[in-house]
Order: C-alpha cells, then structure tokens, then sequence
C-alpha cells in the first residue's frame, strides 16, 4: 500500500511542479545578498518574505549559504521582509519588478537579542507576522531551545500562556491548552512539521516519542484558541507546532551528550548537508536512558498481595477468565504491580529537501521512536517494552500551494497492563493526504486560502483494546476548508472561515465557522475579535474501547469484582428493557453452578438473597441454623426492593422503571469561543500578548466514568420481610424484630451484584466505566504574557492565566478541568555572546485544583462539608510553586558549550495529577558541541 501510494502521489506531485513554467514566464525576478551587518559574512537561512498589500506575507524563500536568494515575482511594485532567529529584522519597500527583468536587493541584518517580530505559520497555515495573526501565537525559537538541556520537547513550552503540562515523570507528561486535561489525553492538536504527532488510532500526545529532537528543533509555536476552521477536528482550545529545520537552510553537525538526577543519560546528535545548492540532507537522532520517580498504585499494590498471599486463587482467578495456558497464567502473574521504573528510548529522523525552483521545496522524511518506560492510561498504568512509533511523510511547498501525504504507525512490542498483566497489542496507523493553495486579488487587498483533508484512522489491536469491536473499527473523515482575509482599510482586516467535516462514525457532517476583526494601528501592533466553533470527534478508543481493566479498586476488588472500559460503539449500550426494567446483573458471587461470575442473570431478588445467606455464613456472621433458616426464604422483588449503589460518591437510589437511562452512541463536541486579544511589540523593547475569552462547550465528551452501579437489597424492606417469617419460626416478636434489624444492617451494604446487559461481554462481574456525552458548560478566561528586552544581556518573561472554574457539575456529574484555575510563570534571563555566559531563573505557581479522569479521582476540596468521600476519591491536587535555573557557558574558540538545567531546584515534593509519583529536584548537564 505504502509504494502504490507514494507512486501515485509522487506522481501528482510531478504533474504540479511541472505547471510552473507556464505560468512563471512571463514573471520578472528580484535576487539579492544578505549579510552580518558587523562582519559582512554571509547569512545562511535568512527568511525572506514577499509581502502584500495587507501586510500578509504573498510567498517567500530563504538564503543560501553564500547569502544569495532568488524568487520569480509578476510586474508590480514590492514590499519584502528578511527575518532571521536572533538578527533584527529589516524590511525593504519599493522595490520595482519588470516583466522578465531583474532586480539586486542587498541588505544587511543586525544581531538582535531576541526577534520581537516573530514569523508564524500555525494560526492561518500560511506565514504571517505574529502580532497580525488571528489568534495568540508564543513563538519558543531556536535560540531559547538550545540553552535548556530537557529530556523532551515539553520542557520548553512551560512557560506559554494557557499551557498546562501534566508531568508524570522524567519523560512522560500531558500537555493541553486551556484545560480539559486528562491521564491519557489527545485533546490538545499536536503537530510537527505539518503532521500529526499523536499515536494513531489512541490519539493520545506522547511528546517523548517525537522523533525530533532539541537539536534538530527550528521552533515552537503555540496557538491559543479553537482552530477546527483550517485544521480540522480536535482544534478546540489549540495547537502546538514543532517546527524542524531545513538541511536547506541549516547544515552542519551538532551533537550533544549529558547525564544528571534519576541515572540519566542521554545523548543527541544532527548531522545536515547540502549536494549542490538546491539539494540538503540531514539526520539526527536521540537515546535516553534513567530511573522514573517511584509510585505505588493501590490497585496494583492489592493485586500484588493476593497474589504473594494466595497464588491458587490468583492462579483460579485468570482460569476464571478465560486464560488456559499455565506459562501465560505465570507471566501475567508475574506483571502484575512489578513496575519496572528504568527507562529507555532512542528515536532516529532522516529528511531530504529539493528545492525545485525559486519558490518551490519537495521534503521526504521520515522517523521512529523506540521506548520502554510507564505510561498512564485511563484503565491505570502500562509497561512499554519496545513500543514503536513511526512515520513516513512526503509533502511540497510551490508558492501557495501545500500538498502532503503521510502515515503514523505504532507497534506496542511486548507492552502490557499492570493491575491484570495484560498484553497490549497496538499495530495501528493513521493515513492522511492534505492539499491546500491560496491566491491574492484585488491588488493584495484580498486573499484566500482553501484546501481539503483526508484522514483513515486503521486501528490494529488482536482484540486486546478494542475487543468486541475490532472487527468494524475504522474511521475514514473528510473535511474542506475555505479563508478569506480582506484588507477593509490599511488598518482592519476581516478573515473568514468556513470547514466542512464528514466522518463515517458520525451521521451529520460539522459546520466550523471563524470570524475575526484585526485592527493593526501600527506594523507592530495589532487587536482582534475572533468568533470560533470548533469541533471534536471521539476518538477510535472513545467508540471502540472494549478492555479488561483489572480488579476494581479498593474492597470491591477483594470481593472479586473487576473493571472493564467499554466504548459505545455505533449502537450505545443499553441496561433496561423496553419496560423499564434492568435488562440484567453480574454478580462475584455466582456460583460455578450457574455459569460463574460472567454469567449474565435476571435482576432477581430472591438469587440476590441466597448470594447474601452465603456471605453471611462465610464471614461467620450467622449460625448453621440461622443460615439454614434464612436460606429456605425466596422473597421475591415485591417482597424487597433494590437499590442502585454508587462506589464513587457512596449514593444509593432505590432502583424504579427507567432509572438507568441506555447509553446512546456519542456524537461530537462543539466548543464555541469568542475572545478579544491583542499582540504587539512596544518601544522595540516589549512583546505583549492579552486575551480574555468565553467558551461554551456542548456534548463534552466525558473521561472513562462509571454507568453501571451495583445492586444492594432495601434495607427497611429486609428487615419487613424478616421479622413475620422469624415470628413464624419461633422467635418472639421483639426479638425477631432486633434480629431483622441486625440481620438487615448486615446485608444491606453488601454489593451483591453489577448492573448488566448483553451489551457486556465481560470476562467477570465487571464495572463498566465508559463515554458519554454532557449536555453544556461555560467558562470564561483570561490569558497574559510579555518579553521584556531590560538590555542587550537581560530578559524579563513572565505569563498567567486564570481560568472561572476548574469544576463543574453538569447532570449530577462532577466535570474537572484537571488543570489549575491560575497558574503563572515569572523568568529572569541573562545572554552575553561576548563572554559566552547564558542563564535563566524561573518560578512557576499552579493553583489547587480537583482532578476526575476515569479511576483518577482526587476531589475531595469540592466535596461539600460532612460529605463522606468514596473509597476511590483522593485529595485534588495541591498548589505549589517551583523555582528552575539554567546555566550555560560557551567555551570560546571550540564550538562547544557547557550547560546544566535544574528542574524544581529548591527540592520541593509535588504532583500535578492524581495517580503520578511525587517529583523532586531534577539536574541535567550537557556539553554541547557544534561543527
């Protein structure tokens, strides 16, 4: 499949280049010399920028290593821009084109601290200026990366506006934008170089198995606010771009290597070259290797235990489950809770580029990531061993025109889970072909850019994630685009956009609209009022999630009931019949006889209440004789009520018709946004970004939550039933009412059953936890960030935003942004290139918050005074405040450089999430050396 379709679109490809004479004949052509305005060198990779009459950037190209560049251009009158990552842009007007004439620009750039006036491609999928985009672009450059050693991209978006960063240890982490974070979440819209990052078909951003890196890394942009309108789905609160660089434009070799904290070590390298003056190839690649901070699971812990305690019944158990094979009932007895905390991964990234003609560049590449290592899951943790994670991409720039084909793989190698041991098969891959151009008219004063999107999600899990469905799991999507910027004056702009999506798990199509006014007073400044509506489909594990979660956490699991996640799939699930009533139970304690704890019963009382004679005279909490007596009662469902039992906030509802509403197949989420911002630069010395901003988010797609609860007997009702029939036997009547009374109190809290349906396929009495969709939220928020230039040497950041709520209840259910309400960061940075010092200090503050993510519960600061929290809840996540320092000295004369980074440096014990380690003090130092 991968040749024919890298025949067919190379093919396409070919066909576009090739229209490019036609149409460039008749074109003049401006070329010209970039140089160090001290030395007078040349200046490799300048950028340089044709702009339109609106500002907006037309086309551009970049400088070769002796300085020079060359684009076609048609007869007029030309404005053009060259930018270059710590240079000072300059700007060149008037510039006069001829048909088939030519024209020399020269000009030379200074040396610039940091480039307040950044170039972005993330927001409208075109370069343009940050402070006139439609949206709050930070710009990380390549600078600001290279000084701060990490073991991941993450590292260095921290300190971002709106960024929310879940850290789970050395390397793994979850990012958001704007909250709705998760234990294992894709929602954020992560990109490099044009593509999707995330694993395909979990659509879960695991940053650390990025090919890509820090070495290699040109740039990172991060795009506050819904973007469905150009990207597509899974826009709704941002983007983050990796950007890497060009063999075009950076050539060279650097490699670094450096060890620190937790038995680090890690090691990275860049190789890049040109073969002649329009052909680069480069390569890097990473490995790291440590020891992850220590964390105890409950669930595992407790596992762990019956097991050392009773291997026969553990062994049983599995039996019980369907597992036949004694060696593989000793291995996943061996894997369950023996976390293995060492971990291990390299990634390799190879890339060519072929610049064609003046305007247009072809770029192969592709890469894979191998690690071992814990990563959290919704269904708690799993051991990586060997998971593989790859990509094959293809894609061409000619002037306004993008068109690009890649696939995403991934190989879960021999990964399993840690509370059932497990394995987990993950083969699966993402497809997708893009095409988009644009053109100006009206003199510059319009332009418009549009494209169409396709996207084939091909999960491949053995039926080991996705169960039941695995057979009927693919997901094929469509969507096309159109923008229109529209200078209505030289200083207000409009930019319209329209996306029209079709996904074959969806019966509508999604309409994603995007309007915004930008007022630019000046070339440095710029206000806006954008309008979005973006959109979010469930994901394949969302739909098709069908797993095994292990033991239910705390005395649930000891009295054998397990956890399964389930997915609605197309159809939903349903628990009650037409009537109203329940469809069906699972209980621990069926018997062998009756098919086991699997075995899907009536929800009837009278087997409920022999399961409960049984317990009772297990624990030794009745006589033989009482039991027998007991035991020889077949009270019937008039006779004593049921109630539905909720382990996670200990409620109990009597059970009536209609009390367990179905569960209907999702559909997708809308966030709609509107937001005033500005962004600008003042006095040459400031870069301000601001936003305040309203959401309202409809059919929320939820985490993993319970639906279906367990079954308990009334008690009132026991106690009715006991007292006439214990008279009948004997018993005098005050007596045979304290008995009943006790005898209630005793059966009555005991979970006897799981509400059920053959919807379920289970291996046990399974807890289904599930998705479903919420009806609508509000939130507002505010965003602020600045770089100050206090010198040549010092630079004061420093970033905050504030979120109204980090909880909401939303149909009795407690929705939690699990992300801080405030959270900021305040930095100090010092740069000499002189003496070669460099360094930074850093504060970061996050506000408490609760956190609710599947199993992941920690809410006990929004409970209500007196309430009693359930076994599965936990403390929400607390404050904190964090200092960071970085150091680095360039050794004069040898290319190379010395730096060190210390993460939480003053040692303080934090999570930021429920279900991760305590982090401490973190120290990395690296020796840098460039060729």
């Amino acid at each position: 499949m991968r040749a024919s379709l890298a025949v067919c679109v190379s093919a396409a490809l070919v066909l576009l280049v090739g229209l490019a004479g036609p149409v460039t004949a008749q074109n003049g052509t401006l070329t010209g010399r970039v140089t160090d305005s001290e030395t007078g060198d040349p200046l490799n990779g300048v950028v340089v920028e044709v702009l339109a009459a609106t500002g907006s950037v037309s086309r551009g190209t970049y400088t070769d290593p002796s300085g020079l560049f060359s684009v076609s251009l048609g007869a007029g009158t030309y404005s053009i821009r060259f930018s270059l990552i710590g240079r000072e842009s300059e700007r060149v007007d008037g510039i006069d084109i001829a048909a088939g004439g030519t024209e020399f620009v020269e000009v030379a750039l200074a040396t610039g601290v940091i480039n307040l006036d950044q170039i972005v491609v993330s927001v409208s999928k075109k370069a343009e200026k940050a402070v006139e985009a439609p949206a709050t672009v930070t710009v990380v450059g390549e600078q600001q990366i290279a000084e701060r050693p990490a073991p991941t991209p993450v590292e260095h978006i921290r300190s971002a506006p709106g960024v929310d960063v879940a850290t789970h240890g050395i390397q793994a982490a979850n990012v958001v934008v704007r909250g709705f974070n998760n234990i294992f979440s894709g929602a954020l819209h992560a990109l490099t170089d044009n593509r999707i990052a995330g694993i395909p078909s979990l659509r879960v951003n695991l940053f650390h198995f990025i090919p890509a890196n820090s070495e290699d890394i040109d740039r990172m942009e991060v795009v506050l606010g819904p973007g469905s309108a150009l990207y597509g789905p899974n826009t709704a609160n941002g983007v983050v771009h990796i950007i890497t660089k060009s063999p075009l434009t950076h050539q060279g070799t650097t490699v670094s290597i450096g060890g620190g904290e937790r038995s680090v070590f890690q090691a990275d390298f860049r190789t890049a070259h040109l073969i002649g003056d329009d052909f680069g190839f480069k390569i890097s690649g990473q490995y790291l290797q440590g020891n992850e901070w220590r964390y105890t699971d409950p669930v595992e812990a407790a596992a762990r235990l019956e097991i050392d305690t009773n291997r026969a019944a553990a062994e049983q158990g599995l039996r019980d489950l369907g597992v036949t094979d004694e060696n593989e009932i000793d291995l996943r007895l061996g894997r369950i809770g023996n976390r293995d905390f060492d971990l291990q991964r390299w990634g390799v990234e190879a890339r060519a580029d072929w610049r064609f003609n003046d305007g247009g560049t072809w770029v192969f590449s592709a890469g894979r990531t191998n690690a071992d290592g814990i990563e959290l899951t919704g269904i708690g943790a799993g051991q990586t061993n060997d998971w593989a994670y790859s990509y094959y991409q293809t894609r061409l720039n000619w002037n306004r025109l993008f068109a690009q084909v890649y696939l995403n793989t991934s190989d879960a190698g021999d990964s399993f889970l840690l509370r059932d041991g497990a394995n987990l098969v993950d083969k699966s891959k993402l497809l997708v072909g893009q095409l988009q151009h644009g053109f100006d008219a009206l003199e510059g004063r319009q332009g418009f850019t549009y494209g169409v999107d396709w996207f084939r999600t091909m999960p491949e899990t053995e039926s080991t994630i996705h169960g039941q469905y695995e057979d009927d799991d693919e997901i094929n999507e469509v969507g096309v685009y159109l923008q229109s910027e529209t200078a209505l004056t030289d200083y207000l702009d409009l930019v319209l956009a329209g996306r029209f999506d079709k996904s074959s798990i969806l019966d509508d199509p999604v309409w994603s609209p995007r309007a915004a006014l930008v007022v630019k007073p000046d070339d440095d400044q710029s206000f806006r009022l954008t309008y979005n509506r973006a959109f979010s489909t469930p994901t394949t594990l969302n739909y098709f999630l069908d797993i095994n979660a292990g033991r239910a956490p705390g005395a649930l699991g000891s009295l054998g009931y397990l956890l399964r996640a389930q997915g609605p799939g197309k159809d939903g699930l349903s628990f009650q019949a037409p009537d109203g009533s329940l469809r069906g139970m699972r209980s621990a304690f069926t018997p062998a006889a009756l098919g086991g704890p699997a075995q899907l019963l009536p929800p009837d009382v009278a087997t409920l209440w022999q399961f409960a004679v049984g317990i009772l005279q297990q624990q030794g909490a009745i006589d033989a004789q009482t039991a027998a007596l007991l035991g020889s009662l077949q009270p019937s469902n008039d006779d004593i009520g049921l109630n539905l039992f909720n382990p996670i906030d200990l409620s109990s509802t009597p059970l009536s018709p209609g009390a367990l509403p179905d569960i209907p197949p999702l559909e997708a989420s809308h966030t709609e946004t509107f937001e005033v911002g500005y962004q600008g630069v003042l006095g040459d010395r400031l870069l301000v970004s601001a936003d305040v901003w309203r959401s309202e988010k409809t059919d929320f797609t939820s985490p993993l939550v319970l639906r279906t609860p367990l079954l308990t007997l009334n008690r009132p009702d026991i106690a009715a039933y006991l007292v006439p029939r214990l008279v009948a036997a004997g018993v005098p009547q005050p007596i045979a009412e304290a008995q009943a009374g006790a005898l209630a109190a005793g059966i009555a809290p005991i979970p006897l059953a799981v509400v059920s349906s053959d919807d379920v396929r289970p291996r046990g009495a399974d807890l289904v936890v599930t998705y479903v969709n919420f009806g609508k939220l509000d939130l507002w928020g505010a965003d602020l960030g600045f770089t100050a230039l206090l010198s040549d040497e010092w630079t004061l950041s420093g970033s905050t935003s504030w979120v109204s709520d980090h909880h909401f209840e939303v149909e009795d259910e407690l929705i939690a942004l699990n992300a801080p309400d405030l959270k900021g960061t305040a930095s100090l940075a010092y740069r000499n290139a002189d003496v070669g010092f460099s360094g930074e200090f850093r504060l970061r503050y996050n506000s408490e918050f609760p956190v609710n993510s599947a199993d992941f519960i920690g809410t006990q600061c929004v409970l209500d005074p007196g309430v009693e929290p359930g076994p599965f809840v936990e403390e929400c996540v607390e404050s904190f405040t964090l200092a960071d320092v970085t150091l680095g000295y360039a050794i004069p004369g040898t290319g190379a450089t010395l730096q060190l980074t210390v993460s939480n440096l003053f040692d303080t014990d934090y999570r930021n999430f429920i279900g991760v380690p305590t982090i401490g003090r973190f120290a990395l130092a690296r020796l840098r050396y460039e060729l």
